[in-house]
């Protein structure tokens, strides 16, 4: 059996080394010249690691994806902190009783134990929840949060007043009820030694997989009145496609929104860098919305002169070159996608999933766990003996 994967990043480089595993041949092809997707990596001039669309850091709960992925590369431990720049200040994320100290100066102390109260038994809550909370206290801490952090941080992300977007957006951002200084609680935290673009070639290194960076998957396939059309002589008993529905489709039900980012890189004296990996910036009037600081990154040296700081401008997808990084989720934008899912469920022998073809954000580990979920299935489905 022969499967095509569209797309050589988290989701398609798993799914297709599962399907290797399981005996099929596999052809990976991606539009971009490398493998690894988004968390593709490599060396600048100076021989700095960095991310080339944005920082990766790779943690997981789940023992089905670390037992998957360990194999692959030597890692290290790697739990990083991150920060949130507001009202000319820089506090932990993600928010944390320190944080509510310090915006709220007269009620933060009450407001931690209030949440001890309302939310026993909880590692965190969102900050949606502190604004449907029962105590007004906590009401009120939400609404501070919200409005420093959330609503501006989210239009100035997705270009849309808060009302536009979808709940789960606008006030997903957690609170946790007691302070910590890592990001993340999940159980496995670690790196690749060698990036995460080794990390890929070695999952996608199997005899029974070929690899086509540089080309375009709608060079050899179209679909139209419910199937696949084959345009290049050669066919697949299953596709997995893990680009966007709608190009699929030929915009048939209309375009689904996506926000691109551009990157402004500045090298400077390691004195003049961040005191951590990532800091945010929900305000207005500076101009990213993130900036990461890539001499915290494993990989590189812990001694360096110089360091590579990457700030993140999102904006609107304006030419066919700009890459989509984010869904804008309306309401408006899920029943598009779900009429494109629709289409989908209509064409034989064709799957699609993952961060753009389910028209969701994924974390590294969750992509990497739909990649697997769905070679099972289309093994379940479509696989034969000999």
């Amino acid at each position: 059996m022969r499967a095509l994967i569209v797309g050589a990043g988290c989701c398609g480089a798993s799914a297709a080394r599962r399907l290797a595993e399981y005996g099929w041949q596999v052809s990976v092809i991606d539009r971009r010249d490398h493998v690894g997707g988004n968390a593709y990596d490599r060396r600048d001039k100076n021989g700095i690691l960095y991310h080339v669309y944005g920082p990766h850091i790779f943690f997981t709960g789940q023992d089905r994806v670390w037992e998957f992925l360990a194999p692959f590369a030597r890692w290290t431990p790697f739990r990083c902190a991150l920060r949130v720049w507001i009202e000319g200040d820089s506090h932990p994320m993600p928010f944390q009783p320190e944080t509510l100290r310090r915006l709220m100066p007269e009620d933060g102390e009450s407001v931690r134990f209030a949440l001890g109260r309302e939310f026993a038994g909880r590692e965190q809550v969102t900050v949606l929840e502190l604004m449907n909370a029962s105590d007004p206290l906590l009401r009120r801490a939400g609404r501070r949060l919200y409005e420093c952090d959330c609503a501006p941080y989210n239009q100035k992300q997705w270009g849309l007043c808060p009302e536009e977007l979808s709940p789960e957006v606008t006030a997903r951002a957690p609170v946790y009820l007691e302070d910590r200084e890592e990001f993340r609680p999940e159980r496995f935290q670690f790196m690749p030694e060698d990036g995460f673009t080794a990390l890929f070639q070695s999952v996608l290194d199997h005899p029974a997989i070929e690899v086509l960076t540089g080309r375009d998957a709608l060079e050899l396939l179209d679909v139209s009145a419910g199937q696949i059309i084959w345009k290049s002589g050669r066919a697949w008993n299953a596709v997995l496609y893990t680009g966007r529905l709608d190009e699929l489709f030929s915009w048939r039900r209309g375009e689904l929104p996506y926000r691109t980012l551009r990157f402004d890189m500045e090298y400077c004296a390691v004195e003049e860098g961040l005191p951590c990996l990532a800091m945010y910036y929900p305000e207005q009037d500076i101009p990213w919305t993130r900036r990461t600081d890539y001499r915290h990154l494993p990989g590189n040296p812990p001694r360096m002169d110089r360091t590579l700081l990457v700030g993140e401008k999102p904006g609107p997808m304006e030419g066919a070159k700009d890459e989509p990084y984010y869904v804008v989720l309306t309401e408006q934008s899920k029943a598009r996608h779900q009429s494109y899912r629709e289409l989908l469920e209509q064409v034989p022998h064709l799957y699609a999933a993952g961060r753009l073809a389910d028209f969701r954000y994924y974390n590294m580990d969750e992509a990497v766990g739909r990649g697997l979920d769905m070679a099972e299935e289309i093994h379940r489905r479509e696989g034969r003996t000999s």
